[in-house]
């Protein structure tokens, strides 16, 4: 083999041969390829060795640190706590099995693709794959050209189209003539068309060596594969998918068995009709020789442009369309599923956000209605009887839930305590102060000269219960998310406010709250006898208190204060350009085609080999990088939250001893499973972060 392989052909000793969708070898005259990865004096089954070592090394080392975390989790809270965030050892347990269970999936799913990709990399199927797809669609071209159907539709097209065609060129003769030489340039382009270039000028000017033909080839070849790896994936997504819904953590009104499978079989055929599509424009560019980098430029133009105008693209891209209310907000507790009517949504939960409806204006009624996704909208209303009752936004359904009492001097203090007529439970409507956990927010904002563009609270309970809080753009115009699963769940020692006023308040307030989101309802695929049985209720979750509220928002503010975004703009435009200037040298690469058994550079061949074999040892080392920046961040954002006082930082460390438990995480993840794994701190340490700088800040 000669040393100079990326400057000349493949090998002296064998004549390049050009292939189907190959571009052409690279000349002494040709310049140099992406970086400083080309000119290498190795030899191509080194760089083969090269692929295949750092692909399984890096295999190995993340699925030791899985075998390792299996066998030593426990899910404990630090000595002096456990007892007042794991109601019972039982629950303890119960996240040591969801956790564990997780974890085995995951290994499995990574294991089973580790085996096939290593198979077809090691018996050349990438190659091979290439030889017998353009075998087969050789074969069909020739069965298609003598068929007896186009046959057929040429007869139609001579019988039917050729008349009328005549008919209407006699008549538009003149502006034909006129068109005579348009006609006759788009003949020609036909010509390029049909007869593999689409314009040779361009292709030349710019450098595009491949025909549409070629790129469309490589599209069909790179969607095959991806296919072919969704469907050793599915079998693990749905493991997982039913996991958190068997462990309460899924909505199951809205995700089911049958909605899990239909996602799964969605996923399929959006990738088969639309995947080469992507695909085309994809390989369409790479073939340019800084095609790599105006892709790059292009990716980090849209992700700073998106930054930067976050407040405008936020409802649309995050589902943030609900600004926190001014108002007050009821919130339902403890509440049974209810039975109703319909055969498409036979369930709904009644334990949800209830917002004040602007459209109904009587002085003597209150009327609220959700604003999710969940199925069945509701309304609550207390009318001038004195009675509080949910009922379904249809006033055709039957009313589901109201207060015993019906006596108005005493109905604001059964809405509070007393029993509801559904279900024996603890039952009950809290109320938040949407206009005091405002200012609150907007307050603690302004005293740390933040901008905020606006908070919205944003539904995740139609889906998941784990969702909290993120915070998003750069500069001044910041949004905060705060999800819904912050309030609901088990009452907070003064998530509620417990005064007649307030309750008063809740009834009589008309300010008014703007509507939007819209109400998108799913329709269960399941058999009719399942959909009839009572669903599994969501895990027991522990809402929570204003101050913890603020102290999550001062959390997520510390970023925007302390410019992580920023810093995570920069860090990303780092390792995404030698993310993309690697994959465009090895689509281009002869050396890294001769690795493979390939005569000449296949783009679509190199970019799959990227994707499986070349792509995730390095993504893992970036990730690397950047998730030690990104929990580093997390302790500057924790301590910015607790020196603002005292209380917010009892409030930090108690939230996230919540949000732990309400979803199942392990407090004390081992240190080497969270360096290579998570990008956020365990518990544990966050805990023991925080009580330091109380330490520091506020003393003994």
């Amino acid at each position: 083999m000669s040393k100079d392989l990326e400057r000349g052909s493949v090998s002296a000793a064998t004549k390049p041969v050009q292939q189907y969708g190959a571009t052409d070898p690279v000349s002494e005259t040709d310049e140099k390829l992406p970086l400083f990865l080309g000119r290498w004096d190795v030899q191509p089954n080194t760089f083969y060795k090269i692929f295949l070592a750092a692909y399984v090394g890096w295999f190995v080392l993340y699925r030791l640190a899985d075998i390792a975390y299996i066998l030593t989790i426990h899910c404990r809270f630090p000595a002096g706590l456990g007892h007042l965030y794991y109601p019972s050892e039982g629950e303890r347990l119960a996240s040591v099995s969801y956790t564990r269970e997780g974890l085995i999936c995951i290994m499995l799913h990574r294991t089973c693709i580790f085996i096939a990709v290593v198979t077809i990399f090691v018996s050349g199927g990438f190659a091979g794959f290439d030889a017998v797809l353009r075998r087969w669609l050789s074969n069909l071209s020739s069965w298609w050209e003598s068929s007896f159907i186009r046959a057929f539709f040429g007869r139609c097209y001579d019988c039917c189209c050729t008349p009328i065609w005549r008919g209407c060129s006699a008549c538009c003769s003149p502006v034909g003539r006129c068109l005579e030489p348009c006609m006759s340039w788009c003949s020609k382009l036909k010509d390029h068309i049909y007869g593999g270039r689409l314009s040779s000028e361009i292709s030349s000017r710019f450098g595009f060596r491949l025909t549409c033909r070629e790129l469309l080839f490589g599209s069909l070849y790179l969607t095959l594969f991806s296919v072919f790896f969704l469907m050793i994936s599915a079998p693990f997504v749905y493991w997982s998918s039913m996991m958190d819904v068997r462990y309460g953590f899924s909505n199951p009104l809205t995700v089911s068995a049958a909605s899990i499978r239909k996602k799964i079989f969605d996923g399929f055929v959006s990738e088969l009709l639309f995947g080469w599509i992507r695909y085309f424009f994809i390989l369409a560019l790479l073939q340019y020789r800084r095609g790599w980098l105006i892709g790059y430029v292009a990716f980090m133009t849209l992700l700073i442009w998106v930054q930067f105008n976050i407040e405008v693209i936020a409802p649309h891209i995050l589902d943030m369309n609900n600004a926190f209310p001014r108002d007050n907000f009821a919130v339902g507790r403890g509440f049974p599923w209810v039975r109703t009517d319909s055969e498409k949504n036979p369930w709904v939960s009644l334990n949800r956000l209830y917002f004040k409806d602007p459209t109904f204006g009587s002085e003597k009624e209150a009327h609220f209605s959700t604003r999710d996704k969940s199925k069945g909208q509701l309304t609550l209303t207390h009318d001038s009887t004195g009675t509080w009752t949910i009922a379904h936004a249809d006033a055709s359904q039957p009313v589901y839930a109201e207060t015993i009492s019906a006596v108005a001097n005493h109905v604001l203090d059964g809405l509070r305590t007393k029993a509801w007529t559904v279900g024996d439970a603890d039952t009950r409507i809290g109320v938040r102060s949407g206009s005091r956990l405002r200012d609150k927010l907007y307050g603690f904002a302004r005293a740390h000269k933040i901008g905020i563009a606006e908070v919205y609270i944003v539904d995740g309970s139609h889906k998941d219960i784990r969702a909290n809080a993120f915070v998003a753009g750069a500069g001044n115009n910041s949004v905060v998310g705060l999800f819904d699963t912050l309030f609901l769940g088990q009452r907070s020692s003064d998530s509620d406010d417990t005064d007649s006023m307030s309750m008063l308040k809740l009834a009589m307030d008309d300010s008014a709250i703007k509507r939007a989101s819209e109400i998108v309802q799913d329709v269960d695929t399941e058999e009719n006898d399942r959909d009839r049985r009572v669903p599994r209720n969501s895990a027991p979750t522990q809402a929570m208190s204003d101050n913890e509220i603020v102290a999550i928002m001062a959390h997520e503010l510390g970023h925007a204060r302390l410019k992580h975004l920023e810093q995570g703009m920069v860090l990303q435009a780092i390792t995404q350009f030698f993310t993309w200037a690697a994959m465009g040298w090895m689509v281009l690469s002869p050396l890294a085609a001769a690795a493979l058994s390939l005569h000449a550079p296949l783009l679509h061949v190199g970019a799959c080999v990227w994707d499986h074999v070349v792509g995730p040892p390095l993504e893992g080392i970036m990730s690397l990088i950047s998730d030690e920046l990104t929990r580093h961040n997390e302790y500057e954002a924790d301590a910015f939250a607790a020196r603002t006082s005292k209380d917010y930082a009892s409030a930090l460390q108690s939230s996230l001893a919540k949000l732990t438990v309400n979803a199942n995480q392990d407090p004390s993840v081992p240190l080497f499973y969270e360096l290579l794994h998570h990008d956020h701190p365990a518990f544990v340490r966050r805990w023991a972060h925080i009580e330091n700088v109380k330490q520091e800040t506020y003393g003994q």
